[in-house]
Order: structure tokens, then sequence, then C-alpha cells
């Protein structure tokens, strides 16, 4: 009765798999367009100040973007119409000053975007393979807003929370992706150079195009032109150093469990034959199957439990919110370790039972 418990609690599970696979959707999602502004008509821009901080995604909070741009009107007051590229959230914190005013601003969800907005293709991977980015459609909202221009020397700041994009096929950790798109700047009437900051979380892996210097946990970068089309970038969450110790420590223990299920299972059948060595053989069999088959049954549970743990056991090390589950790796895996489990159960009666017989056999009894 036992064994047909098991095996219903097995058939349970694997109708329970294909639900979670179909779980599995595209390998990326989120994200939105971050760019430099539409309507610098007739400005000069003497330099640009860029700080983004990527540190909140480690708490899956929106990342921080402020961009400050040191005009120069050398003609009359002039009235520039601004257009900032925004995803479809975070619009509640966007702010911009002229100088120490605040400039109002409100979402124009019909404006036509410009081509200039369109995001690259790809960021950088950590292995320096492309990653391919914000491949599923986002929606910008762009951000209207009227500046009246003096004439000289003006400041213009803009301040805003955006999404990364979340990319799942890192591993073990998932990859968290930005891309800051400069070419609307080639529009302007003059560009005197960027200074780019990115914070980043600590000991988080990073990769950037263009390159930028990294220094502890900050990125820099000063450009006389503009480097690129967009400043884009991967990150990922370290796997720490207990990852590797438990991943491999788990397999390795499933191993010695099944060996030693095996030597250990011979060991109690050549114990049972010998109890048993008076016994006819009908009667021997009699009496040693019920002890194969409790041995079996819990050695298959001690496969179950030890595979289980292998399997999810290096994800608990992982840092918070970053463990990557892409992909049929696990359901495979719980399926191979379910077979071997019920694998066990058998192989665990017939090594009892053969090691029961071949013990009568030594002592002469026939």
């Amino acid at each position: 009765m036992a064994v047909w418990r098991w095996f219903g609690w097995m058939i349970v599970v694997a109708l329970l798999m294909p639900a979670v696979w179909a779980n599995l959707g595209p390998p990326s999602y989120g994200g939105q367009v971050t760019a430099e502004p539409i309507g610098i008509d007739g400005i000069e821009i003497t330099h640009e100040t860029l700080t983004i901080d990527l540190r909140p995604i480690a708490q899956k909070n929106l990342a921080q973007v402020e961009a400050v741009y040191h005009l120069y009107n050398e003609g009359d007051e002039k009235q520039l119409d601004l257009l900032f590229a925004l995803g479809t959230l975070g619009t509640e914190d966007f702010q911009v000053w002229l100088n120490d005013q605040a400039i109002t601003s409100a979402p124009a969800p019909n404006t036509p975007l410009p081509s200039s907005w369109e995001a690259p293709e790809y960021t950088p991977r950590i292995d320096n393979k492309p990653l391919d980015y914000l491949r599923h459609s986002i929606q910008v909202t762009p951000m209207a807003l009227a500046v009246t221009m003096p004439s000289g020397k003006q400041d213009l700041k803009v301040r805003y929370a955006a999404q990364t994009a979340t990319h799942l096929l890192g591993k073990p950790t998932i990859y968290h992706q930005f891309a800051y798109i400069l070419a609307p700047a080639k529009a302007w009437s003059a560009f005197g150079g960027l200074d780019v900051t990115i914070h980043v979380p600590p000991v988080w892996q990073v990769a950037t195009t263009p390159d930028l210097t990294r220094k502890g946990d900050m990125l820099t970068g000063t450009f006389t032109e503009l480097p690129s089309d967009a400043i884009a970038l991967t990150m990922q969450a370290p796997a720490g150093w207990a990852y590797r110790p438990v991943k491999y420590g788990t397999q390795v223990l499933l191993g010695l469990t099944w060996l030693g299920g095996v030597g250990l299972g011979w060991g109690l059948g050549r114990t049972k034959g010998r109890q048993l060595v008076t016994q006819q053989p009908s009667r021997l069999y009699q009496r040693a199957l019920p002890w194969s088959l409790g041995f079996g049954i819990l050695w298959g549970i001690a496969i179950l439990a030890i595979g289980w743990l292998a399997i999810y056991s290096p994800d608990w090390v992982l840092p918070e919110g970053q463990v990557s589950r892409y992909g049929y790796g696990q359901g495979f895996a719980i399926l191979g370790v379910m077979g071997l489990s019920l694998l066990s159960v058998v192989i665990g009666m017939v090594i009892m039972l053969i090691a029961a017989t071949r013990s009568r056999q030594l002592k002469g009894v026939n």
C-alpha cells in the first residue's frame, strides 16, 4: 500500500511540472526608454553632467536619473518646447528646474516619437556577448514642458525615476539592463562635453559601452564629444562565496547517498540471509521481501529528499530577488531525481534479496 502511495505522489508532482513550465515567457521584460531631450534649438550646450543611480535596483526599486545641462543663450530670450522620453512608470517623479525655479511638465502621450529616441538593440553582456535589449514592446510617454530661456548662462536640471529591464538568461543570477540614449544631442546647436557618473550596487558585475572607469561601486567617464548613440549597461548580482560549495557539495552528497545505499542494501541483505539460513527458499523470500521493500522505499525517499536539496538549496544562498530560474533545467532535474528515486526503490529490493540468497547459499543451505 505504501508503494502505491509513493507512486501516487510521484504522479501528482509530474502532473504539476507542466503547469510550472507553462509560466515560462519571454526571457526579458520591463525597461523604458531614457534619452536626451528634444527641442533645445538655438542654444549652446556648454557641458552636460549625467548621474545615474542604479543602487536601488538591488532592492527592486527604480533607478534614479539626473541630468544637468549648462546652457548659453547668446541671443535674446527664447521660448523652448521640450520633450523628455519617459516610460509608463515614474511620471509622478519627473522634475525639472531652470536654475532654481521648478518648471511644470505634463505627459504628452499622443506626441509622435522622434527616431533619435530609438533604443539600442543590445547591451553588453558580462561575458562580452551582446544581450538583446527591449526586444518586446515598450511604451514611451513623452513629458512635455515649455521653458522661457533668458539670455546668458543658464542651468537646466531634470530628475526622474526609471525602470531597468530584466533579462533572465543570466546564470545563476539575472541580468539588469539600462540604456541612456545620447543620439538626440547630435541635433543640438553645440555640445561642449559630457561627464557621466553611474552608481552601481556594491560588488555587482557591470559591463558598459562605451567603456567607463570603475572605482569601487562608481563608474565615471568624461567625453569632449558624443561617445556613441547611447550609454548601454548590463549588471549582475554576484553569486557569493557560498554558492559553489552548496551547489557541488549537495551534488556530491546525492552521489554518496546513492552509492552508500548500494553498499548498505547489500550488507543488510546478507545479515537478513544469515538470520533466515534455516528457512526454505520460498519461506526465505517471504520473510526477506518486506525488509527489502522497506529498505528500498527508505532509500528512495532519501534520494528524493537530497536530490530536491541539491536542486533548490543553491538558490537559497543567492541574493534575494536575483535568482534566475528561466528555462527547463530545474524541471528536468526534478524529473531526473524522481526517476532515480523510483529506480532506487526497485534496486534496493533486488540488492537485498540477492544478498540474502547468496548469504544463505554460502552457509551451505539448499
